[in-house]
């Protein structure tokens, strides 16, 4: 649904707002039915974007503004926050994802000032979009609930309701505790970089108004929680729903389909594996990708890490797939690996379905699933014609330590129930790690990593053994780029790597050649 721009509507200081106009009508590729690309503020030369979606129906629903995290110097409104966005949309919510000025902490006050912006730019287009103007809410994660809660302790600002989802703390100075709405905190009882102490001083400060959620041995980025934390979730609904006065019925409504993006396709039916697919427009057939998220092999799911690479890939014509599969602790990395393979060859059996070329299918992972990727290359799988991998792990041997016996947070032991360091535990970390498993005649590869990641190195000793073997290959090096691509995001001097990707695959898959449908 794209609304047409009201010229007329002005804001409460007189001024005219922005028009409501979509800049992408494709949507942010994580949510059928999102609208993308919408302007909401221009200051210095800079048009300041969001992304939305609406409810179907007609009657006025409360407003949900995402604003993500990314310690005020990274981040977008697709970075961080894909989880969140399912969640409101299956829920019922309206919801507004953000782009603001990154400047580090120093300049948190020209980001809360976009904040306002966004906030005012909907209230101007309220009627238009069917939202309450009374009922706003700020949903934030990490430097983006700090963000959020500066905003809201304005009663200025007019905020019904904050959640704040592992946020930074303490407040910064001058924000007024006593004049915060409604609150809502969740936050790791496992955080290491924000001791949870903090985030629950703040609620006690807050008062009656807010109530306090610790997640059991979580970590502080609430993309990384694990599976069975994700709980946190029913708890935020529940709260959203007594705080907005939302009424709908039990069943949450679908996320839909749209012609090119389909969510939630089983891939699998014996455990019930997903994947959301997104197929170009037109006869086809077109070359695919099959995205495979990191996490640790524990955390993450298929909107999760790489979302940045999504619309990259669209508009570059490829079809792409992005999978859920088991994690540990659940299952052990073997079956992992099943799930993988599963994934691909669904894919290529779907081909006429998707419209693809089954001779173009490329497999991309980042971090943990760039391992998958890199290991499932070394072996004779004839579906895959390309593979990338975003600083992956390529040797796991590093990970066991020196230690004598492995405790269970080891990654030897969560991967393969490896207890103790002996000749046959190294020879399994081995038989999985793609630096000892690679050969000649595999399909080419590319390799993409920051040289600020800890796992740099991993790639310079990964690219200099796949020139010993003769296998093809490049390499892609961000130079003081840290780990993980939604840390990439807001930084204009990295941005080269998706146009370097997408050129790679289409030049390796050879994107743009007819061949017969298949």
């Amino acid at each position: 649904m794209l609304l047409l721009p009201i010229a007329t509507v002005v804001a409460s200081g007189g001024a005219p707002c922005e028009p409501w106009r979509a800049g992408n009508p494709e949507g942010n590729y994580i949510i059928p039915g999102s609208m993308g690309g919408i302007v909401y503020r221009r200051i210095g030369g800079t048009a300041l974007e969001m992304d939305a979606y609406l409810q179907p129906g007609r009657e006025a629903r409360p407003a949900v503004i995402v604003v993500h995290g990314g310690g005020w110097t990274s981040g977008s409104r697709v970075s961080f926050v894909g989880q969140l966005l399912e969640l409101l949309t299956k829920s019922g919510y309206h919801w507004f994802a953000i782009d603001y000025r990154l400047g580090g902490a120093a300049k948190a006050g020209e980001s809360a000032d976009d904040l306002r912006a966004a906030i005012e730019f909907i209230r101007c287009h309220a009627r238009q979009l069917r939202v309450d103007p009374k009922r706003i809410i700020l949903l934030g994660e990490d430097s983006g609930a700090t963000l959020a809660a500066q905003v809201a302790s304005d009663p200025a600002n007019r905020v019904w309701a904050q959640a704040l989802i592992g946020g930074t703390y303490p407040l910064p100075p001058g924000t007024s505790v006593g004049a915060m709405p409604a609150t809502m905190i969740i936050h790791g009882a496992d955080d290491r970089e924000v001791a949870p102490s903090l985030a629950a001083d703040l609620c006690r400060e807050i008062g009656a108004g807010c109530r306090y959620l610790g997640v059991s041995g979580a970590s502080h980025r609430s993309e990384n929680w694990w599976p069975p934390q994700w709980g946190y979730k029913a708890r935020l609904v529940e709260w959203l729903d007594r705080q907005s006065g939302m009424r709908r019925s039990k069943t949450n409504p679908s996320l839909g389909r749209k012609a090119q993006l389909q969510k939630d396709i089983v891939y699998e039916t014996r455990h019930g594996l997903k994947l959301d697919a997104w197929v170009p427009a037109g006869e086809g057939p077109f070359p695919a990708v099959i995205l495979v998220h990191g996490g640790g092999w524990e955390a993450g799911d298929k909107v999760t890490y790489l979302t940045p690479m999504l619309r990259p890939l669209a508009e570059a014509g490829f079809a792409w797939f992005s999978i859920d599969y088991r994690l540990t602790p659940e299952v052990d990395h073997i079956r992992q690996l099943e799930d993988l393979r599963a994934a691909i060859r669904f894919v290529h059996r779907e081909a006429r379905r998707f419209r693809i070329d089954r001779q173009r299918i490329a497999i991309l992972g980042e971090s943990a699933g760039g391992q998958m990727v890199s290991l499932v290359a070394t072996e004779r799988m004839p579906e895959v014609a390309a593979i990338v991998s975003f600083y992956g792990v390529y040797d796991l041997l590093p990970f066991a330590g020196m230690a004598a016996r492995l405790d269970r947070r080891s990654i030897p032991t969560r991967l393969f129930g490896i207890s103790s360091l002996e000749e046959a535990g190294r020879q399994k970390l081995m038989s999985y790690s793609p630096l000892h498993q690679v050969r000649s005649g595999m399909a080419p590869m590319l390799l993409l990593c920051g040289t600020a990641d800890g796992l740099f190195r991993q790639q310079e000793v990964m690219a200099a053994r796949l020139g010993e073997v003769g296998a093809r290959f490049e390499r892609v090096e961000l130079v003081g780029a840290p780990h993980g691509m939604e840390n990439w995001e807001g930084h204009p001097e990295w941005k080269f790597y998706q146009k370097q990707l997408t050129t790679w695959l289409q030049r390796t898959l050879g994107a743009g050649r007819a061949r017969p449908s298949n």
